[in-house]
C-alpha cells in the first residue's frame, strides 16, 4: 500500500496523540496543551482536517485549517516519527494538499516553534514565508503565512 491522505476521524487524533514526535509534543506543551488536547482542539475546530496514513496503514500525521475569518485560516500539522519514514511520498503530496487548503482560505497563517527544524523545512517546501517572530513561554516562535 502506498502512503495516502484522507479525511480525519476522531480516533486518528486519539491515536496520534500517543505517538507524536518529540519536537511536536514539545511545541504543543510550550503552548500550554497536552498532545491529546491540542489534537482534539485542532480536529474539532478545523474546517479541513486530513490524516496521513503510511504504507502499513498507520496514522503518522494530521493537518488542517481552523477558520479565523472567511478568507483566513490557521494551518496546522502534527506528526509521529513515522512521517519521517514516508518523507518522499509525503512531500510529493504536500504542495497539492496545501494548494487545496489555500483555495478555500486564500490566506493561511500560524506560528511555529523555532526549534522544530523538520516542520520549518516543510513549511518552506510548501511555499510558506516566515514573516515575524514572537516569544511564547520563553521560546522563539516564527509567524508564517502563504497567500494564494
Amino acid at each position: 500500500m502506498k502512503p495516502y491522505h484522507r479525511q480525519s476521524r476522531l480516533d486518528d487524533a486519539a491515536y496520534l496523540s500517543l505517538h507524536l514526535r518529540y519536537e511536536d509534543e514539545r511545541e504543543v506543551t510550550t503552548l500550554g496543551h497536552s498532545a491529546e488536547k491540542a489534537l482534539a482542539l485542532a480536529f474539532g475546530g478545523s474546517q479541513i482536517c486530513r490524516t496521513i496514513i503510511d504504507h502499513r496503514g498507520r496514522v503518522v500525521g494530521m493537518y488542517g485549517v481552523v477558520p479565523l475569518t472567511e478568507k483566513t485560516g490557521q494551518v496546522w500539522m502534527l506528526g509521529s516519527e513515522g512521517l519521517i519514514e514516508i518523507k518522499t511520498a509525503f512531500l510529493k503530496q504536500s504542495r497539492s494538499e496545501v494548494d487545496g487548503m489555500n483555495s478555500v482560505f486564500p490566506h493561511l497563517c500560524n506560528f511555529i516553534d523555532s526549534r522544530n527544524e523538520v516542520h520549518l523545512k516543510w513549511i518552506k517546501w510548501c511555499g510558506f514565508k516566515i514573516i515575524g517572530e514572537k516569544v511564547i513561554n520563553n521560546v522563539k516562535f516564527y509567524e508564517f503565512c502563504r497567500l494564494a
